[in-house]
């Protein structure tokens, strides 16, 4: 008893996750002093000294999945406010307002593919939500053929995508998370066009430089 207290908004933890852990890995019990009736916003107050992610404070508003859904959320802000290529730093404030902005990455996010060390899962995540705003049917081939490798087509933009991706698996410094965006979206818009792709490219360095590309 020093004083500390296990706090609770409702049925959900705000604080004191690490001590009832404990609790029941040793199946010891212990006393503490419970406060109740919080609200959320107390969360971000608590244990400063040490920053919680991204993921524990979506968790204790009861989410799942809450890493990739973390990761995804910020991919589609950034892509919605034009900054994919850029460093954008988010607060967990700011990562509980996006889940109200963008609620359907929850299912994208909730997707059961793994990636098996072919792709970022935020990546995939985001761009399925991206895409669905455009063709719900057409974002979900994307996640079967390119993921999952079914009815793949030689010459066809979803090929091209994974073989692409197959390629930088290999590779031992991996490409960045903007970059395999950039891909998925240039692979998303050709199939969209009905264009055929052998080689899927996109380069933002140098003279030759491209723009970020837009989903059509």
């Amino acid at each position: 008893m020093n004083g500390d207290t296990i706090c609770l908004n409702g049925n959900r933890l705000i604080d004191g996750q690490h001590r009832l852990s404990a609790v029941i890995m040793s199946g010891v019990s212990i006393q503490s002093f419970v406060v109740e009736g919080l609200t959320d916003d107390v969360f971000d107050t608590k244990d400063i000294g040490k920053r919680r992610s991204h993921s524990e404070t979506l968790a204790t508003k009861g989410e799942k999945n809450t890493s990739r859904l973390a990761a995804a959320l910020m991919l589609v802000d950034k892509y919605m406010t034009g900054r994919s290529d850029k460093q954008v730093c988010y607060t967990n404030m700011e990562i509980q307002e996006l889940l109200e902005k963008y609620p359907g990455v929850r299912e994208s996010a909730a997707a059961n593919y793994r990636a098996r060390g072919l792709a970022y899962l935020s990546v995939i995540d985001a761009c399925h939500y991206l895409f669905s705003q455009k063709d719900p049917d057409l974002a979900n081939e994307f996640v079967d053929k390119v993921m999952r490798g079914t009815g793949l087509e030689e010459g066809s933009p979803w090929y091209a995508l994974r073989e692409r991706l197959v390629s930088n698996s290999l590779l031992k410094s991996k490409m960045p998370r903007p970059d395999m965006m950039a891909l998925c979206i240039k692979a998303w818009n050709a199939t969209r066009a009905g264009t055929q792709i052998r080689v899927l490219r996109w380069n933002d360095r140098g003279q030759f430089a491209e723009a970020f590309p837009i989903i059509r």
